[in-house]
């Protein structure tokens, strides 16, 4: 089984899906690891920004094991996964994580509305997914309850919504 860990910069993904990668006893693949051992996946930075090109799909569909779990942000990039977990994480919790890590404003704000829009449940057209909220407990903590809805089957895509007053406070 393919299982994708993706959400924002910020969310837990890569200590999340170490974790999970353990418990699942399925191997851990780092996305920005296979960029950066593939040349051609990127065509150039801009600014702190990668851009990346097609190839990086084909290379991850000739490099992904058939058992794994790989995280990244960049899903748009990768082959379809077999279920798709999404980090979401509250506006409020986002901000102080991405401020603490020391993102420009713009950064910040172009994040929290990633968040906001569900931009990465937008872009999951099929398979399965799970959405879950990791703005509490630790990476092993979220990992194991994580098992949980995975072990339980339950998906539940689009089922995820942040409350206005949490917005608005991120925002305002």
């Amino acid at each position: 089984m393919k299982i994708l860990v993706t959400g924002t910069p910020g969310s837990g993904k890569t200590s999340i899906a170490k974790e999970l990668s353990k418990l699942l006893k399925l191997p851990y693949v780092d996305v920005k690891q296979v960029i950066n051992t593939h040349p051609g996946t990127v065509d150039r930075k801009d600014g702190e920004e990668l851009i990346i090109n097609e190839k990086l799909k084909k290379v991850l569909e000739k490099t992904l094991p058939k058992n794994c779990i790989y995280e990244t942000h960049l899903i748009e990039y990768c082959p379809k996964a077999d279920l798709t977990i999404i980090l979401r994480v509250n506006p409020v919790v986002l901000k102080k994580r991405l401020t603490k890590r020391g993102y420009s404003k713009q950064k910040i704000i172009d994040n929290l509305e990633v968040e906001i829009l569900d931009y990465f449940t937008q872009l999951v057209k099929s398979g399965k997914v799970i959405e879950y909220d990791c703005s509490k407990n630790t990476a092993k903590i979220n990992a194991l309850k994580i098992k949980k809805l995975i072990e339980q089957k339950k998906y539940n895509k689009g089922e995820f919504k942040h409350k206005l007053a949490e917005i608005k406070k991120a925002l305002f």
